[in-house]
Parts: C-alpha cells; sequence; structure tokens
C-alpha cells in the first residue's frame, strides 16, 4: 500500500471531509479522492459512505484507520529514533567473536568503550572465526573480531592484538614429558585435545605440524571440543595437551593449574583482526567501535 494514499485517508477519516483533507495536505480535492477510491479498490471494500454531503467510515474504514494510528505512531518513533542513531553514539551494536577474543580481549574492549559512549549496547556472538567471517561478509553482524585475516575482498581488517601459541598440560598428568622439551615423535604420542575445524587455532597448529613434517593425523586425539574455555578445561583435568593461546592461559600459567611445555616447532606468534563490511553503511556507534583504540 502506498504511504500517501494511508496518509490520505486518516487525515478524510479525522476531518469527515475530502476537501479540509486536501487543504491540510495541501492537495486538491480530486486527489484526495483518487488516493481513497484506490485504496477501496485495493482492499475490495468500501472505506467511506457518501451521504449526500457528509460522509461516514465504513466499520471497513474504522479497523484500517485503528490499525493506521498504531502504524505512523510507530513510523514516527522509528524516526526519531534513526534520527537519533544517525547523530549520535547509541544504540545496539551486535558483535560477532571467535572464542579466544570472546574472553580475552572482547570484554576489556568492551569495558573501555563503555566508559566513553555509555549510550552503546551489544549483542555479543561466539563461534569459530570461519562462522564470524561469514557472518560479517553476508551483513548478518556489523563486526566481528576473529584469529586470522580474511580473503573475503568486500570485508576491512584492522590488526588488534598480537599473541603467542603455546602447549600446556595439567602438572600433575601421569603421561606428562619428563624433559623440557620433548621431542615430535614423543609429544605426537602423547594424548591431545583437539579444537573443532573452522578453529583459528587448529589452522595454526596444522599449519606448524605440516612445517614439522607432520599433520593432524599422526596425533593422538583423545578428545575433540568447540571453544577453547572447553579445552583449557580439558587440559586442567589432565585429558590431555592442549594447544592455545597464550592470552586464553596466561591466568591458569599464572595460577599453576597447567604447566607450558615447551615445543619450539609449534610456538608461534598469531594475531587478532577486528572486521567489518567495508560496503556497509556505518552509523555512528558502528564507526565509533571499529575506529576506537582503547
Amino acid at each position: 500500500m502506498d504511504i500517501r494514499k494511508l496518509e490520505a485517508f486518516c487525515k478524510v477519516y479525522e476531518l469527515q471531509s475530502f476537501s479540509r483533507a486536501g487543504e491540510a495536505m495541501f492537495l486538491s480535492q480530486p486527489t484526495i479522492s483518487s488516493h481513497v477510491a484506490n485504496l477501496e479498490d485495493e482492499l475490495g471494500v468500501k472505506l467511506f459512505d457518501r451521504l449526500g454531503r457528509k460522509i461516514m467510515p465504513t466499520q471497513a474504514g474504522d479497523v484500517l484507520y485503528e490499525s493506521m494510528v498504531t502504524i505512523f505512531r510507530n513510523l514516527d518513533r522509528a524516526k526519531a529514533a534513526i534520527e537519533v542513531l544517525r547523530d549520535r553514539v547509541v544504540g545496539e551494536l551486535q558483535v560477532g567473536c571467535s572464542t579466544i577474543p570472546s574472553h580475552s580481549i572482547l570484554p576489556e574492549l568492551l569495558k573501555s568503550f563503555s566508559a566513553k559512549y555509555p549510550e552503546v549496547s551489544f549483542i555479543v556472538h561466539t563461534g569459530d572465526s570461519s562462522e564470524v567471517i561469514k557472518r560479517v561478509a553476508s551483513g548478518d553482524w556489523p563486526v566481528g573480531i576473529v584469529g586470522k585475516r580474511p580473503e573475503e575482498e568486500e570485508l576491512v581488517a584492522k590488526l588488534l592484538a598480537r599473541d603467542e601459541t603455546i602447549l600446556v598440560a595439567s602438572p600433575n598428568a601421569s603421561w606428562l614429558p619428563a624433559g623440557d622439551e620433548p621431542s615430535m615423535d614423543e609429544l605426537v604420542k602423547l594424548p591431545w585435545i583437539m579444537r573443532v575445524q573452522g578453529s583459528a587455532t587448529r589452522m595454526v597448529l596444522e599449519n606448524a605440524l605440516n612445517k614439522a613434517g607432520y599433520s593432524l593425523q599422526n596425533l593422538n586425539i583423545r578428545c575433540k571440543v568447540e571453544g577453547t574455555c572447553e579445552s583449557l578445561a580439558h587440559a586442567v583435568h589432565g585429558v590431555g595437551v592442549c594447544f592455545t593461546s597464550k592470552l586464553a592461559a596466561q591466568s591458569l600459567l599464572d595460577s599453576g593449574e597447567v604447566v607450558r611445555i615447551k615445543v619450539p616447532a609449534l610456538e608461534g606468534r598469531r594475531e587478532f583482526y577486528l572486521i567489518h563490511h567495508g560496503g556497509r553503511y556505518m552509523f555512528p556507534a558502528l564507526k565509533a567501535f571499529v575506529e576506537f583504540h582503547g
């Protein structure tokens, strides 16, 4: 339905006159009459009874008007809300996050951002890096934080943080190697906790293993988990060794709940990126978040 026709109908309903409605809307009476007639044709019902010079709304007219009052009130609210979004750093922002930044980077970032922009609220979605990149690229989420630079040309990536990849295990595990630096042949025989496919941490491990002449198939995988927290929790209880982010494991290393197994061939550095779609319109809240440096 054409909103101008609906506005004309409402004005006729309120003023009980086609001519007065035309004057109020700065339109001719024939134009107002045409708008109402077109609406009646579209709906297949009469909206007004013409009783000589007097008009009266029909039952269908009453129903339509009551509905339109609510719709126009909601439209006015939407316009006001959009004007606020356009001019101020306010509103709700959805952030997609892979598991490590979701626990180790985003909370501090939101704390600092919220101190400066208290009128922005957040919905945080956690998934693996591949899922977050897919959802930001498709437009489902306006911004994300992931553990690898995306290959999609439409995505803009900004380096957010640097990290190390390390191997940890429970100090009480019966199978823990005796030496400070076990050989790769010893290492692959240990029980492993493995992240699911799509995890950037798993991709880093696969690349490191390949460079050392091994693959995931060489590992003694005891347990597969979805997230970083789960993998570290299993490591704490001695289920297996865990290849993980130093950022994510730091508190457990500090408390002694896990120890680091030195494996130079697998250790390395990684980066986390804040990503957004380069083609999306950026309201002030999104723009401020993307440009925020803490």
